[in-house]
């Protein structure tokens, strides 16, 4: 059972209608029930990164195999800063869709990449999940290859889905 600060409020929805994961793609919640809850999930899992260890095989919601590829971080024409972290997941190439592996991003961002930043002490105004089912050069384009993307920005230590 998800547990919720008092001050927590759900848009006439029940807690099970308001999910971790959906709540960033769907729009269900409150930003304030986002914080709260990734504040959370940060806490518990940020263990591994404050030992500097970026797991190459992280575990992701979906129980899928995957594997970093790459972790790139880059500056744009603007100044932002942005940082890539970039996945394979084989098991793309046998039909999996993007509903099935949803949760992994959100999973990714703030179980990998936020405690990532805070241990490398890198500052960025985006993180860029990808999800690809065979390693890619950044940058090319390929029809071969099925990929999916999800863009986080991070405040306060937790990560809030910027849809495209």
């Amino acid at each position: 059972m998800m547990m919720q600060p008092e001050n927590a409020r759900f848009d006439q929805k029940t807690p099970a209608e308001c999910t971790i994961f959906g709540a960033f793609t769907k729009n269900l919640c409150k930003p304030a029930t986002h914080v709260a809850v990734s504040a959370a999930l940060g806490g518990a899992l940020s263990g591994a990164a404050t030992a500097g260890v970026l797991e190459e095989t992280p575990a992701v919601p979906s129980g899928n195999e995957i594997h970093l590829q790459e972790k790139l971080f880059e500056t744009r024409a603007d100044g932002t800063r942005v940082a890539r972290f970039r996945y394979v997941m084989p098991l793309m190439r046998q039909g999996i869709d993007f509903a099935e592996i949803e949760e992994d991003f959100f999973h990714l961002c703030i179980g990998v990449a936020v405690p990532y930043l805070a241990v490398s002490e890198e500052t960025v105004d985006q993180v860029i999940i990808s999800m690809a089912d065979r390693e890619t050069d950044f940058g090319v384009t390929t029809h071969l290859a099925k990929q999916y993307f999800e863009a986080f920005s991070v405040q306060d230590g937790t990560c809030i889905w910027e849809g495209f």
